[in-house]
């Protein structure tokens, strides 16, 4: 009966995590009950689902599911998984940081990532709150691609303008002399 109802659940599990762009993995610890479905209503705003699985069993769905990560170091502590398109996945570890970024008790610690396709480590995974969005990136090149061209008209413009202000002083300056 044991194993059948941990065949089920893993079967749940590599379902919620196959096909998925963004895997985090974090260890919780500590949250009231409050705090708790505080962070699962931001989590889920943002498009993104957050889960306290078991340790072996979110293992093995993992590897059913291609996601493999390496060592078991992100085994320790509670854990909760976080996963969601690559958008979503980013909109969520910044809400996680936004409620619990100043928590001086560390009761939300990223452990590992899986990012389209990507294994992150522990200190990759923190750096997820700070990826800029897709809006943002899309700005960010178009900043990049029109800055040269911006700086070269204003100087192919301004050749124009300066003859002119010369020619201009020299005819105010003909006139007074």
């Amino acid at each position: 009966m044991v194993s059948t109802i941990n065949e089920w659940i893993v079967s749940e599990y590599t379902d919620f995590f196959r096909d998925k762009e963004g895997v985090v993995l974090l260890d919780m610890h500590a949250l009231s009950v409050e705090e708790s479905q505080n962070l699962r209503a931001s989590v889920r705003a943002t498009g993104a689902e957050l889960r306290l699985t078991k340790k072996r069993l979110a293992k093995v769905a993992m590897k059913e599911a291609g996601i493999a990560l390496g060592d078991d170091a992100w085994c320790a502590g509670d854990l909760a998984v976080l996963v969601g398109d690559v958008e979503a996945t980013i909109s969520a570890a910044k809400a996680i940081k936004d409620a619990f970024g100043d928590d001086e008790a560390n009761r939300i610690v990223y452990r590992g990532a899986y990012f389209d396709g990507s294994i992150m480590n522990a200190e990759e995974a923190v750096t997820l709150a700070s990826m800029p969005d897709k809006q943002t990136l899309r700005g960010m090149l178009c900043g990049a691609i029109s800055g040269p061209a911006r700086s070269l008209a204003s100087l192919l413009s301004e050749v124009p303008a300066s003859t002119a202000r010369v020619l201009q002083a020299r005819a105010d300056q003909g006139d007074a002399a």
